[in-house]
């Protein structure tokens, strides 16, 4: 303490008065010894706003990799996954992954989902119970399911040059 004494003698002797606080914080600050300095903020820190804090974080990329990768797993899984599902679609909702892209995304994991059905050019009656259980948990109306199917085929037909074979045609 007798440091700062003679330093306050020094200021008193030589006829001024020692800084005002607000100069003392800002030569902290400058000089990087403030209490209340941070890199991001080399001024004063702005006061939290409580409901920015209260709100649930903001989702990122990385988020919504990692959901897309498990609606994967669970629509290959299918049916032994199936219980894994609401759990799925709860983790979306509390990730705070809005409604539009949610659907976007099953709709379009559906339809690679049919391209790898028709992939080796025919569906067998497994691969048709398995897409209509993805159908029903995803909510795809039946004839929108149908007609991506037979788009799909149709696309791998015009590939492959051949018909891809249906399973359910020879169990009539």
């Amino acid at each position: 303490m007798a440091f700062f004494d003679a330093l306050r003698r020094g200021w008193r002797t030589q006829g001024t008065s020692p800084p005002a606080e607000d100069e003392r914080l800002r030569l902290a600050e400058a000089w990087g010894v403030s209490d209340t300095s941070h890199p991001e903020f080399p001024g004063r820190v702005p006061a939290a706003d409580p409901a920015a804090m209260a709100a649930p974080p903001e989702t990122n990329a990385y988020d919504r990799d990692q959901w897309v990768r498990k609606l994967k797993r669970i629509l290959d899984k299918l049916p032994q996954s199936q219980g894994e599902w609401d759990t799925m679609l709860a983790e979306a909702r509390a990730l705070g992954f809005d409604d539009e892209w949610i659907m976007r995304t099953m709709i379009a994991e559906f339809g690679l989902m049919l391209r790898r059905a028709v992939a080796d050019h025919r569906i067998t009656i497994e691969e048709h119970r398995k897409i209509d259980l993805a159908r029903d948990l995803i909510g795809i109306p039946e004839a929108e399911a149908e007609a991506m199917l037979d788009a799909i085929a149709a696309e791998a037909e015009s590939f492959f040059g051949t018909t891809v074979a249906d399973s359910r045609a020879s169990e009539t």
